[in-house]
């Protein structure tokens, strides 16, 4: 029944967005979605897994679908255009061929991060993933880049040989528009990406040492935001304890919002500390297990413009000897002669012109 969709006609302006297959309402097609309904002549829709669970919370212009409910695969087979953030064309809820006349956004969920990635760590992921990720690359249209650095890699890891807008990142527009943010109470967040396996012995740290150490440097009163990436969902509430009083679980909500009303960010190997650094704002490493992390890098942690540590002892005197004007000149340098930074803040909007030259 599924195919008999491909035989309806395509819906020039309708627009499919999926986040995190189905998880969420943010990151890059949020961003997009939300800067198309500046135009009329576009339809969209979001997709999700549980779609009661956004459809009070976002415009009401969005039409929210269930995946893999009938109306969804018709919606699919007659979009436009589809965005997704994640592996998508081939998988289980694109199980036909992208038509002619449609157009595949692969937006990706990270930009010059340092871990490697797909065909360049392709001994550590499965035989099952890399056949949707050929797919899906053979059905993308554009993808979109924040750096030369990040470009460089979608034509090596990712074998990508079509065209890149390289634009910046949609999710990361809301970092060029924002006003100052309420000096108190002060947040750090924790955002420490995935393990191969989900180890779980080297995420956390001395939640008062630290608070005591950021009330030290910076002064006011200080609380601790812990983020999850979407792969540590299942288990990410087991690693820390959510009783204390300054500890606060934003393990589910949007990321960017929460990266961008917060003061100052801890992480080991995420593309997030990319991201907040787009506020000048302190980010601090605290990498546990570098020497084992299951997977290796194309630049080292060491040599990012962030201060490095290993153990809570010296996360704390890198906080308590934190020098502003040093970070400063250390983060425009690497912008600027390392990855060739090009966050424009309308990443958005150079999407959406490029869908209505398809259109």
């Amino acid at each position: 029944m599924l195919r008999l969709f491909q035989y309806y006609p395509i819906r020039k302006g309708r627009v499919m967005c999926v986040c995190w297959g189905g998880e969420k309402y943010g990151c890059n097609p949020a961003a997009i979605a939300n800067e198309l309904l500046k135009h009329s002549d576009f339809e969209v829709c979001f997709a999700f897994k549980t779609p009661s669970l956004y459809s009070s919370s976002i415009s009401k212009k969005i039409r929210c679908v269930e995946i893999g409910c009938r109306q969804y695969f018709e919606l699919l087979a007659t979009s436009q255009f589809v965005i997704s953030n994640t592996r998508f064309a081939g998988g289980l809820f694109w199980p036909y061929p992208k038509r002619k006349g449609q157009f595949y956004i692969q937006t990706m969920h990270g930009g010059h991060g340092i871990k490697k990635v797909e065909w360049d760590v392709a001994d550590k992921l499965s035989s099952d993933y890399l056949e949707v990720a050929e797919k899906d690359r053979k059905a993308t249209d554009l993808m979109l880049s924040d750096s030369d650095y990040w470009t460089r890699i979608y034509r090596d890891a990712y074998r990508y040989d079509g065209e890149v807008l390289e634009k910046g990142l949609p999710r990361n527009d809301v970092f060029f528009s924002f006003d100052s943010i309420p000096s108190e109470p002060n947040y750090l967040i924790y955002t420490p990406t995935f393990r191969d396996g989900g180890r779980r012995d080297v995420y956390g740290f001395n939640v008062d040492a630290v608070i005591g150490a950021l009330e030290t440097r910076f002064g006011g009163k200080w609380f601790i935001r812990i983020s999850s990436h979407p792969n540590m969902l299942s288990y990410y509430k087991e690693l820390y304890d959510f009783s204390h009083p300054r500890l606060i679980d934003v393990g589910e909500q949007d990321l960017q919002t929460l990266l961008l009303s917060s003061h100052a960010l801890i992480t080991d190997y995420s593309s997030t500390e990319m991201d907040f650094s787009l506020t000048g704002r302190p980010v601090f490493q605290l990498c546990k297990d570098l020497s084992s992390f299951n997977r290796n890098f194309y630049i080292s942690p060491k040599d990012l413009p962030f201060p490095y540590a290993e153990t809570d002892e010296q996360l704390i005197q890198n906080i308590l000897n934190f020098d502003e004007q040093k970070y400063k000149i250390s983060l425009d340098t690497f912008n600027c002669h390392v990855i060739g930074l090009h966050e424009t803040g309308s990443a958005s909007k150079a999407v959406v012109e490029w869908m209505l030259s398809k259109k």
